[in-house]
């Protein structure tokens, strides 16, 4: 079922909006139940979508729904730019603002998600359907080998639109508790795009980029600050271990998280201010090599340009031979402004992570918080 052969205008199909099974009555009297805090979010991004250099980019909230595109585009206002898997043939002129498009066929989209179940353990990818009719957007969670079974979540808040008596594809999606499923055939009869996070395609084509507890043990900076394991707690199949950072137990502090399989999902590093203003020198030193220490590899080059930043604040000539090698200047100045107290907080987020820079009280203390999340 192409695009182009259902849509004999080549017009773009809208996902999301009001389905021609049932009714637009019974659609916008249902929309009126969704929470409050979906109902917020639709304000928010009314407000948004309705700026002037924003109009026919993103999905008018008015409107029918998104195209394609436009639900890709949406992604991107979290800073996130995943990879379209396409299972239909589109125009080229509606898929042009997709950086990241991946032509496939309906199988080869199924058995991707296959995939990521048997690799992390669940899917939660948003993926698109069309039954020839009516284009909607759903989240598939999992996948049931046993059964095989697809379960899904259905923002729709009636009865799934891909229940038999809402499309047109001979569908049947069961009940699964609070959400829904399909058979592979019939999730496969009606897929039109999964969209995939970067870190799990990489997953899919072999890259190998986790860090795990046990090699960074062994990295310069673990043994260089004289990293000591306190105390380690585990729970729900997660494990925080913390260290302590060379002499300065009352003063610094840094907690990891990994998996039962050692991988780290988080490091945060914790610096009283007044020893960072004392020990400038070493404090620099730290937060900057905490940062290259925790990179993801594939994203190492823009982390690094943060620790740059951070450490030409040792000396102004620094500063400037640094500016040069900086692509990226607004991220890193919000970075050395919260460093120096006047930001509260910076962050960045890149396919592989995400870090965070923070000034926080904790009871009689001020604290530098550095936090790293690992994909």
């Amino acid at each position: 079922m192409d695009a182009e052969r259902t849509r004999p205008n080549n017009s773009a199909i809208l996902f999301g909006g009001v389905p021609t099974i049932p009714s637009p009555e019974v659609f916008e009297n249902a929309r009126k139940n969704n929470p409050t805090w979906y109902q917020l979010l639709e304000k928010a991004y009314a407000q948004f979508a309705t700026q002037p250099e924003n109009v026919g980019v993103y999905a008018d909230p008015k409107g029918k729904g998104a195209t394609l595109e436009q639900a890709w585009l949406v992604f991107t206002l979290f800073g996130v730019e995943p990879y379209c898997l396409l299972a239909r043939k589109m125009p080229q002129n509606q898929t042009a603002k997709i950086s990241r498009l991946v032509p496939s066929t309906a199988a080869q989209v199924i058995d991707t998600l296959k995939k990521i179940q048997s690799g992390e353990g669940g899917i939660h990818q948003s993926t698109l359907h069309y039954d020839g009719k009516t284009g909607h957007n759903i989240v598939v969670t999992s996948y049931d080998q046993k059964r095989d079974r697809f379960i899904y979540h259905d923002p729709w808040p009636l009865k799934s639109l891909l229940c038999r008596e809402n499309n047109v594809a001979d569908v049947d999606a069961q009940p699964e508790g609070t959400r829904w499923s399909v058979t592979s055939e019939e999730l496969e009869r009606v897929i039109f795009a999964s969209m995939v996070f970067p870190h799990i395609w990489a997953r899919l084509q072999g890259v190998d980029f986790d860090l795990m507890l046990d090699q960074w043990k062994e990295s310069e900076f673990f043994k260089f600050f004289h990293l000591k394991e306190i105390s380690q707690r585990s729970e729900n199949g997660m494990t925080r271990v913390m260290f302590s950072v060379g002499p300065f137990k009352e003063s610094i502090s840094l907690m990891v998280d990994n998996k039962e399989n050692g991988k780290i999902v988080k490091a945060v590093l914790l610096i009283n201010k007044e020893w960072a203003v004392k020990n400038a020198m070493m404090a620099l030193d730290l937060e900057k090599s905490f940062v290259s220490s925790f990179a993801p590899a594939p994203d190492k080059e823009a982390y690094d340009e943060i620790g740059l930043a951070l450490w030409s604040l040792r000396d102004p000539k620094f500063a400037e031979a640094a500016k040069a090698k900086i692509k990226n200047q607004t991220q890193a100045v919000q970075f050395l402004d919260a460093f120096m107290g006047s930001a509260e907080n910076a962050a960045m987020s890149t396919d592989f992570g995400s870090l965070s820079l923070k000034n926080i009280v904790h009871g009689q203390e001020h604290l530098h918080e550095l936090e790293f999340t690992l994909l």
